[in-house]
């Protein structure tokens, strides 16, 4: 899948090529380059590079998909970015593994957002919808220690912060994690939240 930065910033062109270098991106330095109705790929688009009658032509057209990076990310945008389509949102220079998952999972079809948005829109399930998960159908389906990690990450708590709370190893967690999304055939932390928050 052709793969498009754009953005007019030299620095964060820079960096995004540099993350992206092995899928031969092509630099792009304004969205009225593009044609926007016709375009296939993915793109990789700097907020302040928006122009909103093309991004409505790209969320319309069902050949491409658009992730919006930012220099001061935020919630709020985040979740209206994501209400009209948008399948990724992040922070325009967070490290180059972030940009990198980013793309893949968006090449694969999902939905990426940076780790730190995750953990709020999960804080926001828990506030909006406040019920007792710790009897859901689905924790029966896990080990005792499961149950616990699972609670925690409905929770919105990271690896490290459960880790803490456990006393065992942020390894650990992830393994658990794995073993948790297989048993309940869901993703990620996130998915899980929606999953005993329903």
């Amino acid at each position: 899948m052709k793969l498009y930065l754009v953005t007019s910033s030299e620095s964060i062109m820079n960096h995004w090529s540099k993350a992206l270098k092995k899928y031969h991106p092509m630099k792009i330095h304004s969205m009225n380059e593009l044609n926007c109705s016709t375009i296939k790929g993915i793109i990789l688009c700097q907020d302040t590079d928006i122009d909103e009658t093309k991004l409505h032509d790209l969320l319309n057209n069902s050949e491409s998909r658009l992730m919006i990076f930012s220099m001061l990310p935020d919630f709020l945008k985040a979740q209206q970015y994501l209400s009209k389509g948008v399948v990724g949102y992040g922070n325009a220079m967070m490290h180059e593994s972030h940009i990198q998952s980013a793309y893949q999972a968006i090449e694969e079809g999902k939905i990426w957002l940076y780790p730190d948005f995750i953990s709020g829109l999960i804080t926001q399930l828990t506030q909006v919808k406040p019920k007792n998960i710790e009897s859901h159908e689905a924790l029966e389906k896990l080990s005792h220690r499961e149950k616990e990690v699972a609670l925690l990450l409905a929770q919105g708590l990271t690896h490290n912060e459960i880790a803490e709370d456990l006393n065992i190893t942020v390894r650990t967690i992830k393994a658990h994690c794995t073993s948790i999304y297989e048993k309940l055939a869901i993703k990620d932390r996130l998915a899980l939240s929606v999953l005993l928050h329903s």
